[in-house]
């Protein structure tokens, strides 16, 4: 044979090993598209007991969507969401996960990093509490919470009673989801608790002010940096403020570094030292801005019995809107600042641009160190109000 013959020979040979390798190939993505999971595999089906829906999430990995048909399922124990799966509504209409079976108190689920990455989204939950420590990038989006019971005897001082419950978390994020707490069952929406950095509860209401308003406290909040309370409608039903023991503060920042308050709008909190729409004690970088706050104000503390954070420091009050009934030459009706702690002092608060037209902006207290208030561009200035009760020598200016 000669070269010429042999050459084209190998090259033929060479194109139809190069049809047979795709033809192959093909044949082999095909077999492999057509047994790609569906939809359906990870869909919870209306009449699905607890152990059915944790089944179906069971053959779900990470980066999958379990779609939840509308429908109401008794939820007695774990839903047992996993790493990286989001838990999202099928139809427009929320699925119901209902315990209110448990009659004694909110039926709490316990999570940690088992539910990482995971979101819960459009989803409607009765009488069910998160309990979540060491997650990260834990998403609740569109979800609503209801019908949380109160466990008998307890008051203010309970706070295991929050829908949802942050421990030592990261990135967490709680949106556009809706709380209510009902008559004779009271309580609170979220508590952010100490190690977690990065929060964000945007967008969320709590209450109407009446049959769903029945809190204590909307947002408690112990982060430890970088936590953004924003665009959040609050509204307390009045009521409530005449049984003191369910009374505890609109938001309540308390030994924190690093939150942000702005942009919501707080109603329903008595002026006075159990109310009070936003209160912050004992922490650091705080910035309460551009806030809607009706019948009630900002009361800013430095207590002593909180030994780890000794101190306000780096303080921002920036136009807020505080709608009262009328001046009152106190720290409740306004703008108002205290402190019982002789071993540290404030550093650094700021209060300008605030809207107090019938409310009181008050820092005269008897342990205020005036040198470390004006500290850092501190001050209050610009500010339209009522009643003015600074200390002498506390930097002002701009004030009508």
């Amino acid at each position: 044979m000669s070269k010429k013959i042999l050459m084209v020979a190998m090259m033929s040979l060479a194109l139809v090993s190069c049809k047979k390798n795709s033809s192959t190939e093909k044949i082999t993505n095909e077999k492999k598209s057509s047994q790609t999971r569906t939809a359906s595999n990870f869909t919870v089906s209306s009449g699905m007991t607890l152990v059915q829906i944790n089944q179906v999430l069971a053959s779900a990995t990470a980066g999958d969507t379990v779609w939840v048909e509308a429908g109401t399922y008794s939820i007695t124990g774990k839903i047992n969401i996993k790493t990286g799966v989001t838990m999202i509504k099928k139809t427009t209409a929320n699925p119901i996960f209902d315990a209110t079976s448990s009659t004694a108190q909110l039926l709490s689920l316990s999570y940690a990093s088992d539910i990482s990455n995971s979101t819960f989204s459009g989803i409607t939950f009765w009488n069910l509490r998160f309990v979540i420590n060491g997650s990260s990038k834990t998403t609740f989006k569109d979800c609503i919470f209801d019908y949380g019971v109160r466990k008998a005897g307890t008051d203010e001082s309970d706070y295991s009673d929050a829908y949802i419950q942050l421990t030592d978390t990261d990135l967490p994020l709680i949106t556009n989801c809706v709380f209510s707490r009902r008559v004779n069952h009271s309580g609170r929406g979220i508590w952010i608790k100490s190690g977690t950095s990065n929060s964000k509860i945007i967008n969320c209401t709590f209450g109407d002010g009446a049959a769903t308003g029945y809190f204590v406290t909307a947002i408690n909040d112990n982060s430890q940096t970088n936590s953004l309370i924003e665009g959040n409608t609050i509204n307390r039903n009045i009521v409530l403020n005449s049984d003191l023991l369910q009374t505890d503060h609109g938001i309540y920042a308390h030994s924190f570094n690093g939150i942000t308050i702005n942009k919501n709008t707080i109603i329903g909190w008595p002026p006075n030292a159990d109310g009070g729409a936003i209160k912050a004690r004992n922490g650091q970088n705080l910035i309460i801005s551009n806030n809607t706050l009706n019948d009630s104000g900002i009361l800013l503390y430095e207590y002593s019995n909180t030994p780890a954070f000794p101190y306000l420091d780096y303080v921002k009050v920036l136009n807020n809107k505080i709608n009262v009934a009328s001046p009152v030459n106190d720290i409740y009706h306004g703008i108002g600042y205290y402190r019982d702690n002789t071993t540290h002092t404030e550093y650094s608060i700021r209060i300008e641009g605030n809207i107090v037209p019938n409310g009181t902006i008050s820092f005269n207290g008897t342990n205020l160190n005036i040198n470390d208030f004006n500290a850092a561009n501190g001050g209050v200035y610009n500010n339209d109000y009522g009643i003015i009760n600074l200390k002498t020598g506390i930097n002002q200016s701009g004030n009508f």
